[in-house]
């Protein structure tokens, strides 16, 4: 079973359930050492013209005077009263849009860290969404923000790395893992290790997969054929991550499948993650 989790949402991203308090409770009747919670981030409305309206992501974050009146306080009410029995890490989860740095290190300077997720990206100056655009030439878009985020020094981990497989086309429109995905895995890999980041299993992949009609072990995300090649490189840092949006989803049937999963490839995975303000 998991010690800690560090990828965990609250309701002021209006797509999950509870607050901090929640999960704090949660991972304390579980056992947990540590928790992170680390909701997504505010994002100013000037920054909008990297990502895609159509998606309505907007609406799917908090606000930045969310941010400082209700997020960190209810963290700091958290820690006072739970922090004798779990440590509690203060964080959030944000996109990277080169040119926006000072942005994102103002949010850390309350943080202990920050989760680095790919949801959007650019290519051709056109702004795509890691779920549904990623193709055998756009793939390269991905992972050039990916590792562009990771040099930035500002991230602690990349969350849902092979997210970009999730509905993947290659040349010929068919939904396979082949060399650009490799090539791309390899190149996510590498930079990780480059700059010190932790790659997370993600264990909320499994429940993204079946919304996809995706049944059984052989799911979009956690990829397989990524953490595979994952495991050629023994000085990688890896962290299970239940991305949970419901204070039950700490531990749950997909967590505990994912759990197995590292196992039976034989990843070594970080039972704590290191934590570098």
């Amino acid at each position: 079973m998991l010690k800690a989790n560090y990828h965990t949402h609250c309701k002021l991203c209006n797509h999950a359930v509870g607050m901090p308090e929640d999960y704090i409770k949660k991972a304390i009747e579980l056992g947990f050492k540590e928790i992170g919670i680390s909701d997504h981030a505010p994002v100013p409305e000037e920054f909008m013209s990297a990502y895609d309206y159509e998606y309505n992501w907007l609406p799917r974050i908090m606000k930045l005077n969310e941010f400082y009146e209700i997020y960190l306080p209810s963290l700091d009410e958290a820690i006072k009263k739970y922090g004798d029995k779990i440590k509690i890490y203060k964080a959030l989860e944000t996109e990277y849009i080169p040119g926006h740095e000072d942005y994102y290190l103002m949010l850390k300077k309350d943080l202990d860290y920050i989760n680095f997720g790919v949801h959007y990206f650019l290519s051709d100056g056109k702004e795509l969404n890691s779920y549904d655009d990623v193709n055998y030439k756009t793939i390269y878009d991905y992972a050039k923000i990916a590792i562009m985020g990771m040099e930035s020094g500002i991230y602690n981990a990349l969350v849902h790395p092979d997210l970009f497989y999730f509905q993947y086309k290659d040349e010929n429109g068919k939904h396979t893992f082949d060399k650009h995905c490799e090539e791309v895995s390899r190149m996510i890999i590498e930079a990780a290790i480059k700059n010190n980041v932790y790659l997370e299993v993600n264990a909320n992949g499994p429940a993204n997969s079946r919304k996809y009609g995706v049944n059984g072990s052989d799911w979009l995300y956690p990829l397989k054929e990524f953490w595979t090649i994952a495991k050629e490189y023994p000085s990688l840092k890896i962290i299970i991550g239940s991305d949970a949006h419901d204070p039950n989803n700490l531990w749950n049937q997909d967590v505990s499948d994912v759990y197995s999963f590292t196992k039976e490839l034989g990843l070594n995975v970080s039972s704590f993650m290191e934590i570098n303000k």
